[in-house]
């Protein structure tokens, strides 16, 4: 049965935070060149404290490749980040557009949690393998 279209309107808020969500994805982005111009910055406690990389080790470096376009680059920094960073960017356009137009997006056409847990775990998959030195 198809949803009544006042359920389909966003409120003032909703709409707010959708915005909010849209705009912090490019500002980290493109932050992460200027954290690592700030030279060695401990980023990580689960690296300081045990001497391993953790499964987002290498993320600000992932961030600062892609705001320069090298692909290649992010990809060595952290394979694990890549289909995660790449769900984000395509969800961020999705809350970018209810947030413009006011409407949640048809459910057909949203990411579903499947998208996301797919995401996690080729981080953690990757993470194991990088733990195992396989990678």
């Amino acid at each position: 049965m198809p949803e009544h279209p006042q359920a389909l309107l966003l409120t003032q808020p909703e709409r707010q935070w959708r915005a909010t969500l849209t705009l912090v994805w490019p500002l980290a982005l493109g932050a992460a060149p200027v954290f690592l111009s700030l030279g060695h910055i401990p980023l990580c406690a689960f690296r300081q404290l045990s001497g391993l990389p953790c499964p987002l080790c290498g993320g600000t470096h992932v961030c600062a490749a892609l705001a320069g376009g090298d692909v290649a680059g992010a990809w060595q920094a952290n394979p694990g980040l890549m289909p995660l960073l790449a769900i984000a960017a395509i969800h961020s356009v999705q809350l970018g557009y209810e947030a413009w137009t006011g409407r949640r997006t048809a459910p057909h056409w949203r990411l579903g949690s499947g998208v996301w847990k797919a995401g996690a775990a080729f981080l953690w998959g990757a993470w194991l393998l990088r733990l195992a030195g396989l990678s």
